[in-house]
């Protein structure tokens, strides 16, 4: 990662594996949780105004990911584990109870993560990703639109394909979304891309869609959903239809002109729907179509 696309402040060692991380500010906790292919760095326009709002903000590099441990057996990445990641780092740096937030595989991370430790969520904020319920048993408009999930799950032929005349098929995939000039140099780096799709692969096979459990725990804390129209990848479906899996509050946020990568495209209106939610009374109105259900 060059220099200017590293906000880190720190690394610990929990749960068996290195992880890096940004801890910045004071007051109520906030941890980010980037998806796919992603850092802490998806987050660079939300740290420093939920800092000056009072936050104190917490934005690991997953595992696989950045700047922390890539550990290159499928099974070292099942949604559990890094749960428990996530844990291990919040206990590290004295912290019971934090708001939590993700996007893409972090959105999954931050369901599954408040669902079973309910205890350590204040409030619950989920970028594109909906309820594992929901998608775990995908519509099949929705498989069409995940197609690429199916083709990552080949070990050494997948790596092969998108490196193939310089990231080609990679780049035909991520559409000029994201930072994604940036992504192939990220993956390009020793074990990162086998990482990265071993997300994929342990959780997104069609063998692990069989071991979907049917009965979630409720999600009690408070919920802001964010989808945006521009998402090629993930339909509304899933994000509307976690309202059934969640106790606590519920808030929907349909925003516009954005694509998959909602914090990229959309900065402003992310960090003012954050800070809304989580309480503080710096966020102004935002001109976004909203739906509440």
């Amino acid at each position: 990662m060059n220099v200017k696309d590293t906000l880190l402040t720190g690394s610990v060692h929990v749960n068996g594996i290195d992880i890096a991380y940004v801890d910045k500010g004071e007051g109520d906790p906030v941890v980010l949780l980037h998806g796919f292919p992603d850092s802490h760095y998806l987050w660079r326009h939300q740290i420093d105004p939920l800092v000056e709002a009072g936050f104190r903000v917490i934005a690991p590099d997953l595992r696989g990911f950045g700047e922390s441990g890539k550990p290159q057996e499928v099974e070292a990445y099942d949604m559990r584990t890094i749960v428990n990641d996530v844990v291990a780092l919040t206990q590290h740096l004295g912290i019971p109870k934090a708001h939590i937030v993700g996007h893409d595989w972090g959105a999954a991370i931050a369901w599954m993560y408040a669902f079973l430790m309910p205890r350590r969520v204040d409030h619950l904020a989920v970028l594109s990703v909906g309820h594992p319920g929901v998608f775990g048993t995908p519509s099949i408009e929705q498989r069409k639109a995940s197609w690429y999930m199916l083709f990552y799950q080949f070990p050494g032929v997948s790596e092969q394909l998108l490196r193939r005349n310089g990231w080609r098929l990679f780049k035909e995939i991520m559409g000029g979304e994201g930072d994604h000039q940036r992504y192939p140099r990220e993956l390009a780096k020793p074990g990162a891309l086998t990482a990265a799709l071993n997300w994929y692969r342990a959780n997104r096979s069609p063998e692990a869609e069989l071991r979907v459990e049917g009965n979630f725990p409720p999600v009690l804390a408070p919920t802001l959903g964010i989808w945006s129209t521009g998402d090629k990848a993930l339909l509304e479906e899933g994000m509307t239809g976690s309202v059934k899996f969640v106790k606590g509050s519920w808030r929907y946020e349909r925003v516009e002109d954005a694509s998959h990568w909602i914090p990229l495209d959309q900065p402003e209106i992310v960090t003012k729907l954050l800070l809304g939610f989580l309480g503080t009374e710096k966020a102004a109105a935002v001109p976004t179509r909203r739906r509440r259900l």
